[in-house]
């Protein structure tokens, strides 16, 4: 999967950001990844790559107003969006909870701050950096309990 130390990757269109989703898509069964960045920094393009990795027929669009939506695949894809989320909401935490315990998918999270109790120690945290025109920096950071 990734190695301990972080991974930085550019990419320089809204294609290539879906590409290297892909192709990590690809590679996953089980894990939660956390995504960080700013409105416009490319984490849903990221998701839709993600999930043509994982075999994702629907289609995929920010989960903006219901918070989450559930994807069939290869592997299930949860795909939560906090972002409208303005106070702590103890019934979406469970369930970004019951996602990740279920072991049955890729568990996605935009603007996890909003739901900070609920994130694993274990995951893949993914820094959005958006740079000129369709420029991208991602930085990938795998963490497991043994960081903590």
């Amino acid at each position: 999967m990734l190695p301990q130390t972080p991974r930085v990757l550019v990419t320089k269109s809204a294609e290539e950001t879906e590409e290297f989703a892909e192709e990590l898509g690809k590679t996953l069964t089980n894990e939660v990844l956390i995504l960080h960045g700013e409105l416009g920094a490319g984490k849903t393009t990221f998701v839709r790559g993600l999930a043509r990795g994982l075999e994702v027929k629907s289609r995929i669009q920010s989960p903006t107003f219901t918070y989450q939506r559930i994807h069939e695949g290869r592997t299930k894809l949860y795909h939560f969006d906090c972002y409208r989320l303005e106070k702590r909401d103890l019934l979406l935490e469970e369930e970004v909870e019951d996602a990740i315990h279920r072991h049955d998918g890729v568990v996605v999270i935009e603007w996890p701050e909003r739901v900070s109790e609920a994130l694993p120690h274990e995951r893949i945290d993914i820094y959005f950096v958006h740079g000129s025109n369709d420029e991208r920096t991602l930085t990938l950071v795998q963490s497991d309990e043994s960081d903590t």
